[in-house]
């Protein structure tokens, strides 16, 4: 049964397994992009780490390019606020359930955070509102919502008694201020005074306390609302903001002994004095050239006619004054001084989708290139795709940033941020480069280097330049750095995000970029396709369109959908870079569903629901237009797809021919007297080979396929899924290989195109023909999601010119094979013939469906040159299959995605490297690796990392190094199990995943790089690798069952010759005793008992004092020790 379950296949040997583990290994190794819904933003100013959090548990510390650590807690704890403990390597996170979890960036050189302690306030009145780490980073202060202030030790990871209780405080304020001050909305260390912190309350009190003699040196009162205070560098005076939008300048008295109040405080309304929102967080730092130094501040805008903007303002004395306006809320900002001087660096401001580092030093204040948190949906990502190109183009591509900011504009002092040190394995990036393509609703295309864990824009590409209407804005950008002397306040546009799209038919649906001659193809929304190429000047021309009619031959056809987008006429200037050559429209306008591209044939292949064509890129006309719709339904509305449920009639009939079979294999009765067993008898094949065996009786264990609704899933059943442009095998009598498309459709339909390409200068005289050569109609009809063909090596026949100088000799060679997937099963084809040569039916084995296949080349982890070409695919339960080429064996299965999260499973995309990428939210990217060659591994550390050496620490460190050392025991014992822990795996996977799913909990709470061998199975299993497997158990148990009974009865047996002895002896003792009752033992009766001179003292002076009483027991119990031997030798001494 397990054998057809899992799929065709002999017992995997022990050398395969090996073979399989060295060329395949999951692991999820990066994350690319902005994180999502961030909460809070930290700073270490010791090692220079930056740490996000999320409202989903997410905890991501950033140091220099490479450095990244990961940690995640339980889906439901959402992160309040971050916290660094300096130059310790740890963080603190304040969580909105009143819990605080203390993280340690982990040593081993693993992108990983560890959750090392947690702790929770009970109680309402313990409702933590602000948090402070001393600058020794020995203790953390709390406050509560009650006004008392906890204090935590960080060493002792415990909290003290000690508390600073609202009561005492209260008491060293004046008279005027005898009302509740509220929650403590800030704990702030004063500079160059550790044993001072000021502390604000939510009602405007401001005490200045002292720690050591616990009492209140100053007092400050304000009259508006407190929402944040900020010390200046020096320490003797501090900013506090206010509900109103204005802020407050507190001077420190200096020569006073006893408390005194501050009476007058310098009032600043930046935007007042109209009602203005509150500036809800603010900074004040130290500069070069300014006394003043430099305000920092987020809020304070007019109500009236700014309160919905997202600002943060920077001031600098009297004349440098921007407000920084956000196309997003912000969620957080800090400020970074300069390691030497001091000075304020940078401005880090954390928005709801994007994060912006501004240079504070530089003039005219311009932003930094970001290494890493690219904000990759600044418009919606709809399309995406990963390309191996050449370092000829890629160098060609970067030399021209298209559409990137001006350089004018972006910071060309270093990045601020350079924590740590990574440590990952040189790459080389001479033979080949990962580009990332991501296409956006709003038109544009971005070029990302995935080549290193470092995500970095590179060149940018804009359709929108070429369509006219009237929601597009067809004027020039203007500046968005540029500022009106005479607004106020002095708004300055920032950041990329942008989540407003002009047109909606704009949105790019496909993308394909050859990757040599850098020939780009962008396909969108309402059936334009865009061909542009990359030139290295600019050029001033007139893009030619060409409309291609694919329901041409429906008269009846009405579409009923958006309408086509009006190309731009005339001449129109394009810059270096991409600039489009030719602009295909296929009517109906709907969007493009497959797209296939070959440079070296200059030919482009689009399919959309209604069908496919074929386009000559260098003549710019159509080859060929296929119409894929019903010739029954030619609405054209789309609302009712084509069924692939059966007739009831055809359904009963099948159930009563099953039935019927069914009654007549039953076996007939014996006679009544003969004797039945329990068991089944199993018959010999090799007794009657006339009739059927029972292997050939045995059915594969399938899940019956229920017929899809009406309405499909993916829609049309005349929907072009795939395209493939190929030159292989299709005419029976021709040699040479041919030019081919081929399409497949959502109703199981594959049409196979003969194409004749022209070569030289015939190619530019002579157009591409192309005509129907095969049509195949699957008999399942279900959608065809990929056709990939094999050669001989049963690598891909690639549909360009990539690997053009690395091609095999047997690459052009017969035989080639077609592998078809579906979305239920993969079936491989001879080629030209066409005769089947084997199939996996995924969704009768497993139960899950195809999403995604390509066929990947895999390379040995330690030797190069063995390498196997397999197909991998994607299901629907974000599962990843591999299967080797051309028999279609499993060789692993690795749960990736949760199946609930539909999102991310239709956002993967396959590389050739054996990589895959999918979104993992709206603007973050995972990287996953199949291959245990190529996995890109994040390795950093950091450097300067202070570690704790307290005693409690030090002895909580050797009890964690017995369990460690036990816990070697334990993996030593376990990887001897490893080949039964593989069966286990592979025998029940659902099961096994729900297991790995609840036991994944408590592991992703340290970090999000999860360990994959629980989730990861290898080989195929059989009914004899199972069999085996239950037999040898079976015969350990039984094995173990003997000897355990042979052992309780010796031990039964030792245990009742033991009690007969010891009464016996007993008995004999007592008769002993009572015949010498009367006459002290004779010298002669002092025998040896045992071998210890003391018990046989004893014994003479009991047997000296005997009497009849019972007491005497207590000798006997004394003699129950002595062996019988010597028992009975005193007993015949004393008879004689």
């Amino acid at each position: 049964m397990f054998k057809f379950f899992w799929g065709k296949g002999s017992h995997q040997s022990a050398e395969r397994l090996k073979i399989q583990k060295e060329l395949f290994q999951f692991q999820k190794t990066a994350q690319h992009g902005f994180p999502s819904k961030p909460t809070s933003l930290a700073w270490d100013p010791v090692l220079r780490l930056l740490c996000v959090a999320t409202r989903t548990g997410a905890i991501k510390i950033f140091g220099a390019p490479g450095v990244e650590f990961y940690g995640q807690l339980p889906k439901d704890k959402i992160i309040c606020s971050l916290h660094f403990v300096p130059g310790r390597g740890r963080v603190i996170a304040v969580c909105e359930d009143n819990s605080l979890q203390l993280w340690e960036i982990s040593t081993d050189g693993s992108p990983s955070l560890k959750c090392i302690h947690t702790q929770s306030l009970e109680g309402k009145l313990k409702k933590i509102s602000a948090c402070c780490v001393e600058s020794n980073g020995e203790n953390l202060l709390i406050g509560t919502e009650n006004g008392n202030i906890y204090i935590m030790d960080l060493l002792q990871q415990q909290m003290t008694e000690s508390v600073i209780y609202l009561d005492v405080v209260m008491q060293n304020v004046t008279e005027d201020f005898k009302v509740n001050p509220g929650a403590v909305e800030c704990v702030i260390e004063q500079p160059n005074s550790p044993d001072h912190i000021l502390i604000g309350y939510t009602r405007g009190l401001l005490v200045l306390w002292n720690r050591k003699t616990l009492c209140a040196d100053q007092t400050f009162v304000a009259s508006q609302q407190l929402e944040g205070a900020s010390w200046h560098p020096n320490g003797q005076k501090f900013v506090s903001a206010h509900n109103d939008g204005s802020y407050m300048t507190w001077v420190l008295e200096q020569g006073e002994t006893e408390m005194l109040v501050k009476k007058e405080p310098s009032i600043t309304s930046p935007y007042g004095p109209a009602g203005c929102k509150a500036i809800t967080k603010i900074f004040w730092k130290d500069t070069d050239l300014e006394e003043s130094g430099i305000f920092v501040f987020s809020g304070g805008m007019p109500r009236a006619s700014y309160g919905d903007r997202y600002t943060v303002s920077v001031v600098k004395g009297e004349k440098n004054h921007v407000t920084y306006d956000f196309t997003s809320k912000v969620v957080d900002f800090c400020v970074i001084n300069e390691a030497t001087t001091g000075q304020a660096e940078a401005l880090v401001v954390l928005a709801e989708e994007e994060l912006i580092v501004i240079d504070l030093i530089s003039p005219g204040w311009p932003s930094f290139s970001l290494p890493y948190l690219a904000s990759l949906h600044c418009s919606a990502v709809t399309a995406q795709t990963v390309v191996t190109v050449t370092p000829e183009l890629y160098a060609k591509i970067k030399s021209n940033p298209q559409g990137m900011t001006s350089s004018s504009k972006i910071s060309t002092r270093k990045w601020p941020i350079n924590g740590g040190v990574s440590v990952n394995e040189q790459i080389d990036l001479t033979s080949q480069r990962i580009l990332l393509l991501t296409g956006h609703e709003d038109g544009s295309v971005r070029f990302w280097d995935a080549s290193t864990a470092s995500l970095c824009q590179i060149s940018k590409f804009s359709t929108s330049s070429c369509f006219a209407s009237d929601d597009l804005d067809c004027t020039l950008e203007n500046d968005p750095d540029e500022i009106d002397e005479e607004e106020w306040p002095p708004f300055r546009k920032i950041g990329v995000f942008d989540p407003y799209s002009d047109d909606p038919r704009l949105a790019v649906k496909k993308l394909c970029l050859c990757p040599v001659t850098g020939t780009l193809t962008v396909a969108g929304t309402a059936g334009q396709v865009i061909v542009a190429a990359l030139c290295d000047s600019q050029s001033e021309k007139e893009v030619p369109v060409t409309l291609v009619n694919i329901v041409s031959d429906r008269d009846n056809f009405v579409w009923k959908g958006h309408d086509k987008l009006i190309a731009r006429k005339g001449l129109q200037l394009f810059k270096v870079g991409f600039q489009p050559t030719s602009i295909l429209q296929l009517h109906p306008p709907a969007a493009v569903t497959a797209l296939a591209l070959n440079a070296e044939w200059s030919v482009l292949a689009v399919g959309t629901a209604h069908g496919l064509t074929l386009y000559d890129i260098f003549l710019k006309k159509e080859v060929v237009a296929k119409c894929t719709l019903n010739p029954n339904d030619v609405s054209g509305t789309g609302d009712q797809p084509m069924s692939r449920r059966k007739s009831f009639k055809k359904s009963l009939r099948e159930s009563f021919r099953r039935l019927r079979k069914g009654r007549s294999q039953r076996p007939t009765a014996g006679p009544k007297g003969a004797p039945t067993s329990p068991f089944p008898k199993l018959e010999d094949n090799s007794v009657n080979n006339a009739g059927p065996s029972v292997a050939a009786e045995v059915r594969p264990v399938e899940r019956q396929i229920e017929a899809r609704n009406v309405v499909l899933d993916d829609g049309m059943g005349s929907m072009v899924r795939c395209l493939l442009l190929a030159k292989t095998f299709v005419i029976s009598q021709a040699s040479n290989a041919t030019a081919t498309l081929w399409a497949g459709t959502n109703s199981g339909a594959i049409y196979v195109f003969t194409i004749s390409v022209h070569t030289g200068n015939r190619r530019e005289v002579e157009p591409v023909y192309a005509q129907l050569a095969k049509e195949i109609q699957l008999k399942h009809r279900a959608p065809v999601v990929s056709i990939n063909i094999i050669d001989a090596s049963f690598a891909a026949v690639s549909e360009s010119f990539e690997y053009a100088g690395a091609k095999s000799v047997l690459e052009s060679s017969p035989p080639h094979r077609v592998v078809i997937s579906s979305e239920e099963q993969f079936k491989v084809f001879t080629l030209p013939n066409l005769r089947p040569y084997g199939k996996y039916k995924l969704t009768a084995y497993t139960g899950c469906k195809v999403r995604r296949v390509a066929v990947i080349p895999f390379t040995a982890r330690s030797d190069s040159s063995y390498e196997e070409n397999c197909l991998v695919c994607l299901s629907n339960q974000g599962d990843f299959h591999i299967l080797s080429l051309p028999d279609l064996r499993r060789q692993m299965n690795a749960q990736a995605i949760r199946k609930e999260d539909i999102h991310a499973t239709s956002t993967v995309v396959l590389t050739h490297q054996g990589e895959a990428f999918y979104m993992l939210s709206s603007s973050e990217l995972q990287r996953v690796a199949l291959s245990a060659r190529n996995s890109l591994q994040l390795k950093c550390q950091v450097i300067g990392m202070t570690t704790n050496t307290d005693s409690t620490e030090s002895s909580s460190h050797s009890v964690n190094r017995n369990s460690a050392s036990r816990e070697e025991k334990l993996e030593v014992i376990g990887s001897e199990l490893s080949d039964i822990s593989v069966v286990s795996n592979t025998s029940n996977p659902n099961e096994d995943r729900e297991n790995d799913k609840n036991n994944s909990n408590s592991e992703t709470n340290n970090s999000t790089i999860v360990s994959v061998e629980p989730e990861t199975s290898f080989g195929d299993m059989t009914v004899d690798s199972v069999k085996d497997h239950i037999i040898l158990n079976l015969e350990e148990c039984r094995i173990t069952e003997r000897t355990t009974e042979t052992r309780i009865a010796e031990f039964k047996t030792e245990i009742s010759i033991v009690k007969s002895e010891e009464v016996s002896t007993i008995s004999s003792a007592i008769s002993i005793e009572k015949s010498h009752s009367i006459c002290p033992l004779s010298p002669v009766s002092s025998v040896q008992v045992g071998s210890q001179f003391e018990k046989k003292k004893d014994f003479q002076e009991h047997c000296a004092s005997a009497s009849n009483e019972k007491s005497d027991m207590l000798c006997a119990e004394g003699v129950s020790t002595v062996p019988v031997e010597d028992n009975l030798a005193a007993e015949t001494e004393a008879a004689n």
